[in-house]
């Protein structure tokens, strides 16, 4: 293409540039802002949803998800969520695979890392809340909840989340308010926060995006969906700072992990909420080792570092172990 006259536009007026003071621009006096420096990377190495027909790398057995555990948190998890599984890879509440995987856990790390669980496998109440009782986790979710999760209605009455906080506070432990869509935010306030049974400060961790959860069908769902939901929470919990954790669910899976660390949330990640490597993919995750060093890199690229077991349980409002 050949040069074209631009004479015609010689009498155009330039650019109007005058400095009022010494410098053009100065950057510092944008505030600073307050997104808190240190990030909990919590390890859901295996939980209740994923078959090896969906991911052939998850870990079903006590062995495989101790040594997972354990080189999770070596790449970097303070936390790990506990689950177990039978001999076909069912979800269980086996009571001698839990303690296996947990007695592993603390015989390698101690308290340096942080063991949380769930209380809500058993044929009564009492069978429930037996992990809690024998001390195996030191907190769990309480989900306030009635929600399709994929084609399974998972639910649990008013008066049992009351009871599951109650009895988790008795004993030391930290209640998890657990909220998958914005009505389990609602649930949970009525329930839990405004009757005063749940004890501040208080441990959110919001999981979007799963089959059947708050729909995250594109970046742009993701980023409102998420946003919208903190939104939620900080209606009802007024600190400056809710303690936020965004697990890294279904499709949207490292960038939900991603975005939540901006917003200075902190994660969960592994092969319990996702199998995907990417929303943009269908790679599958390989370890949770891969995941976790994933997550950890994102977090110090955006200049946030990964917490110890001890930062997170003060971070939790929990007594040292």
């Amino acid at each position: 293409m050949g040069k074209v006259n631009i004479s015609k536009y010689k009498d155009l007026p330039t650019i109007g540039f005058q400095p009022f003071g010494d410098v053009v621009m100065d950057f510092s006096q944008h505030p600073r802002w307050e997104i808190p420096r240190k990030v909990a990377v919590v390890l859901a190495p295996t939980g209740a949803f994923v078959t090896r027909d969906q991911n052939p790398n998850q870990p079903y057995t006590a062995e495989e998800i101790i040594k997972e555990s354990i080189e999770g948190a070596e790449a970097g998890a303070c936390s790990v969520h506990v689950h177990v599984r039978d001999e076909n890879g069912f979800p269980s509440g086996d009571r001698v695979l839990t303690e296996q995987v947990v007695t592993a856990l603390r015989r390698r790390f101690g308290g340096s890392i942080h063991i949380d669980g769930e209380a809500l496998f058993g044929k009564t109440f009492i069978e429930m809340m037996e992990p809690i009782v024998e001390d195996f986790y030191e907190s769990a979710a309480v989900n306030c909840h009635a929600d399709f999760m994929g084609d399974t209605l998972s639910y649990l009455s008013p008066q049992s989340c009351k009871a599951t906080a109650e009895v988790l506070q008795a004993h030391g432990k930290k209640p998890l308010l657990a909220v998958y869509n914005p009505g389990d935010i609602d649930n949970t306030y009525r329930w839990l926060i405004r009757p005063q049974i749940v004890k501040p400060p208080l441990a959110w961790i919001v999981l979007p995006g799963m089959p059947g959860g708050s729909p995250m069908y594109d970046p742009l769902g993701m980023a409102e969906t998420l946003l919208h939901m903190i939104r939620r929470i900080k209606d009802v919990d007024k600190v400056e700072q809710p303690c936020i954790t965004v697990a890294s669910c279904g499709r949207a899976s490292s960038y939900l992990t991603t975005l939540a660390i901006v917003l200075g949330c902190n994660v969960r990640v592994g092969k319990e909420d996702t199998i995907y490597k990417y929303p943009h993919s269908d790679e599958v995750t390989l370890s949770n080792k891969e995941i976790v060093e994933q997550t950890v890199t994102i977090a110090r690229m955006l200049g946030r570092e990964p917490m110890t077991g001890p930062e997170y349980r003060k971070a939790l409002g929990m007594k040292p172990y």
